[in-house]
């Protein structure tokens, strides 16, 4: 293959590489924002739910990826919760359940109700 030959081969696969890109559009994941809109959810936990779910939070490496000052949590990657009006308890469930984006799921490795509790205080110790 020559140069020459091997510049059009190219220009031929980007071109058809960017008129390809549009048609994965629909299999992004679509989120329903009205799940946890309008006014904060008002959640309470107990001091000891509390201190489980730091547990978890942190056995789970959550405060990598995720801003929760309450459970030391400082990571850029996620995001912040602290502040975080839009989450809701089943929104956190969800996504802490199911994952989503570049979160994994942990359901399977972390029980309903500890998923249940960690969303929870997540939802009431946001700061903000």
């Amino acid at each position: 293959m020559t140069v020459q030959s091997f510049k059009r081969f190219t220009l031929v696969l980007l071109g058809s590489a960017a008129l390809a890109a549009p048609s994965f559009a629909p299999m992004a994941q679509d989120h329903d924002h009205s799940a946890h809109s309008g006014e904060a959810e008002q959640v309470t936990v107990t001091e000891a739910e509390a201190e489980a779910s730091r547990t978890l939070f942190s056995q789970y490496g959550c405060g990598s990826c995720h801003v929760m000052a309450d459970a030391n949590g400082y990571g850029s990657i996620g995001p912040a919760f602290d502040g975080n009006d839009a989450l809701s308890v089943d929104h956190v469930n969800h996504v802490i359940s199911e994952g989503q984006g570049a979160m994994p799921s942990f359901g399977g490795m972390v029980s309903d109700e500890e998923i249940e509790t960690l969303s929870r205080y997540i939802v009431a110790k946001k700061a903000g």
